[in-house]
């Protein structure tokens, strides 16, 4: 399906999703008005009554806006709107693995060859004195990024055990 068909309402899940949003638009209207008259207190207390209901129900409607919206997302085969957290999640992990693997294997590579230099030209082995390994490791900056990755890998697990996509 193209984007062009979802735009267009084609597609039966698009148009549905369309309706939806042009409800809510239609509602959100109405409710800037009540809360234009709710801000100068020229409201009675039936209007006032009548103006939380109104709100409830464009809280709902909201609400079962984004699920639709969701769903359909969720029902989409598409990699263009379905797709976009396993790209994301695979562009941080290509990133995480340029930022850290090239400098931690060259730096075991020339380390390895200066300590096989250093017990070559030795006489003694066990007198040799080797060199300290080149990097130092912000730990603070690992950890920091491991409990993240894990916390948001925790915050999607309950939401997908408590049925949201």
């Amino acid at each position: 399906m193209a984007w062009y068909d979802f735009i267009t309402g084609a597609n039966p899940a698009a148009a549905a999703v369309q309706g939806t949003v042009t409800g809510i638009l239609g509602g959100i209207g109405d409710a800037a008005n009540s809360i234009r008259e709710a801000v100068t207190g020229k409201l009675s207390a039936d209007d006032q009554a009548k103006f939380d209901l109104a709100w409830q129900g464009l809280t709902q409607k909201l609400q079962e806006g984004q699920q639709a919206i969701n769903l359909a997302d969720a029902q989409s085969g598409s990699n263009f709107r379905g797709g976009w957290r396993p790209a994301i999640g695979w562009v941080a992990a290509l990133a995480l693995f340029f930022y850290y693997v090239p400098p931690i294997a060259m730096a075991t590579l020339l380390w390895s060859v200066q300590c096989g230099a250093v017990m070559w030209q030795s006489p003694d082995i066990a007198k040799a004195v080797l060199p300290v390994f080149p990097l130092n490791f912000n730990i603070q900056e690992i950890l920091g990024l491991i409990a993240s990755l894990l916390g948001m890998a925790g915050l999607r697990s309950w939401d997908k055990k408590q049925g949201n996509f």
